[in-house]
Formats: C-alpha cells, sequence, structure tokens
C-alpha cells in the first residue's frame, strides 16, 4: 500500500495475503498473528457491534484498542506469561502519558 513513487518496494503477494486475512480496506497499520500453516488465528479487526466485518484498531492506542491486543495476544501467544503481556500492556498505556 505504497504511495506511486514506492509501489516498487511492496511485497509481491501482499495485497492477497492482505485480503486473506481480512485486512482490504481496512487502513494502515493492519496486522494479524497466524499460524505456522499461515492460517489466520486473530487479526487487528476487533468486534464492534453494528459492524459484522468488526474495526481495524492499528497501532493500540485507546483502551479499547489496547484490550483488543491483549486478547490477539492471549489466543496468539498462550504461553506467554500474565508477566509478559503485562509489560507490552503498560508499554502500550504509556503512550498516553
Amino acid at each position: 500500500m505504497e504511495a506511486d513513487a514506492n509501489k516498487k518496494l511492496e511485497n509481491p503477494g501482499g495485497d492477497q495475503v492482505l485480503a486473506r486475512l481480512g485486512g482490504k480496506g481496512a487502513g494502515l497499520p493492519f496486522f494479524a498473528f497466524v499460524d505456522a500453516k499461515g492460517e489466520l488465528i486473530v487479526s487487528a479487526k476487533r468486534p464492534v457491534e453494528g459492524k459484522p466485518e468488526g474495526a481495524n484498531i492499528g497501532h493500540p492506542y485507546q483502551a479499547d484498542e489496547i484490550a483488543w491486543f491483549m486478547t490477539m495476544l492471549r489466543k496468539a501467544a498462550p504461553m506467554m506469561t500474565a508477566a509478559e503481556r503485562l509489560t507490552i500492556e503498560d508499554w502500550l498505556k504509556s503512550q498516553k502519558k
């Protein structure tokens, strides 16, 4: 999704991967966690009432975005300890200061 002058920097096939993971039209940044086979575990599109497609959290900054990111980590990295998750959550929340 580079500007015209930088289209050569895009990853070949990246737009197809983005679409397959539900990120087409979601805005940037969009990210997703996949398993070893490349299958979607969870994406940055959090459930939102009235929006069946959900809403992209982008870079988690607001409280609801951070909460969804933490849900993503619990789903995609179940071996991560609570202390490790808390370190990430605290850092994300510190952006507001």
